[in-house]
């Protein structure tokens, strides 16, 4: 099939339109950061206990139980189980940034690839209120993202080549993850950068800007 490619949406134009769109769904799109800062009932300790799990994931390369690297990360910065518990009951409840509305808006599909669990991955996209075409967990992919496998199974799964999608990440080890998969790649500001991006990779303030960017 031959998507539409003469704009993202109305009112924005690109000549460069990818065949499909795929998105970071937990940082790009939602707001976990307020979910984990919640559970720790501090923002700082919410994000160092959400960092440390992201660097677990990072090592491990292919999926080990998500929830297992939640539950260590907690104990490792002296977080109890009732932390854990609590991330549990208020993932459902999680937002969407503002201006992940303009995704329903695409005139190409687009789908999440998420470095969590496909339950949980579920329960974010139903909160979410948004459509994507599939989501793809990385209980699902078999891998944590940056791993390029991660990002070429969504490829894949929508019969793509990389270089025919484009990537909207939301942390810069996931932007150098797609990157270095072959697929153009952009990132939206959700917080303070933690390394610099190669030049290749633009930053946007704004979902909107990020997928409707030449």
């Amino acid at each position: 099939m031959r998507y539409q490619e003469s704009s993202y949406f109305d009112g924005v134009k690109s000549p460069q339109t990818p065949h499909v769109i795929l998105l970071d769904l937990l940082m790009a799109t939602m707001d976990s950061m307020s979910v984990w800062a919640l559970a720790a009932a501090d923002h700082d300790l919410g994000l160092r206990w959400r960092d440390a799990v992201s660097r677990a994931m990072i090592e491990a390369g292919r999926y080990t139980p998500y929830e297992r690297l939640v539950t260590d990360a907690a104990g490792a910065l002296g977080l109890d189980v009732a932390t854990s518990n609590r991330l549990r009951a208020a993932w459902p409840h999680m937002r969407r940034w503002p201006d992940a509305a303009i995704l329903d808006e695409l005139n190409v599909p687009y789908a999440f690839v998420t470095n969590c669990s496909s339950r949980l991955a579920a329960m974010a996209v139903a909160a979410s209120g948004l459509h994507p075409a599939f989501t793809l967990s990385a209980e699902e992919a078999g891998w944590y993202k940056p791993r390029r496998e991660a990002y070429r199974a969504a490829c894949d799964q929508f019969g793509v080549l990389p270089a025919d999608a484009r990537f909207v990440a939301g942390a810069p080890y996931d932007a150098i993850g797609a990157d270095a998969a072959g697929i153009p790649t952009r990132l939206v500001r959700r917080r303070d950068l933690d390394r610099p991006l190669p030049d290749r990779i633009p930053i946007f303030d704004t979902l909107r800007e990020a997928v409707g960017a030449p």
